[in-house]
């Protein structure tokens, strides 16, 4: 009998809070961690510094999977980005816990050609070299039997939620469900 799977997700937004949902949902046990204690149905909440090493490994602690779902504002990218990185390395260390990264497309820069997995990180722009930066560090890490890391990149959230800058968000659909242009 395969033992129950445990999973800490770190951030509830567009992606961490419907994931620890649908997570939850299917039976397994869920710990969604952010700044302020954010609640997901079925998954414990609890309040977590992601930049503090020694909280992030204490709440990491038993989990299979650490998913590192938050996403600090844009203008404090530089300042949070590279800590998060860091306490989260350390956490899967640490623990054992496998991670999994929710990237972006930043990382590639401007590409001539269609984008794959195998196309080169080009960015010479700040947000997509703090995340190119962040990932070659959970790389290194992997590289060195560290820790086990995946990276999932996403280009742009659309759908239930999605507002502010989303192409396909609030401010697309209010236009078009009044007849007027995107």
């Amino acid at each position: 009998m395969e033992a129950m799977k445990t999973h800490l997700v770190v951030g509830a937004g567009l992606i961490g809070h419907p994931l620890a949902e649908r997570l939850a949902a299917r039976g397994d046990s869920v710990t969604i961690a952010t700044r302020s204690g954010s609640a997901a149905f079925g998954a414990a909440a609890l309040v977590l510094d992601a930049s503090d090493p020694a909280a992030f490994s204490r709440a990491a602690g038993g989990m299979s999977t650490i998913f590192l779902c938050t996403n600090p504002p844009y203008t404090d990218w530089a300042a949070q980005w590279p800590p998060i990185f860091d306490a989260a390395i350390a956490a899967a260390s640490a623990t054992g816990s496998r991670i999994v990264v929710m990237g972006n497309l930043y990382p590639y820069g401007s590409p001539i050609v269609a984008m794959t997995e195998h196309s080169p990180e080009t960015t010479t722009e700040a947000k997509g070299l703090i995340r190119q930066a962040g990932w070659a560090k959970m790389r290194a890490a992997q590289d060195a039997g560290t820790i086990r890391a995946v990276e999932v990149r996403a280009s742009d959230y659309f759908g239930p939620g999605a507002t502010g800058a989303a192409h396909l968000g609030e401010s697309f659909f209010t236009a078009v469900l009044r007849s007027k242009t995107a």
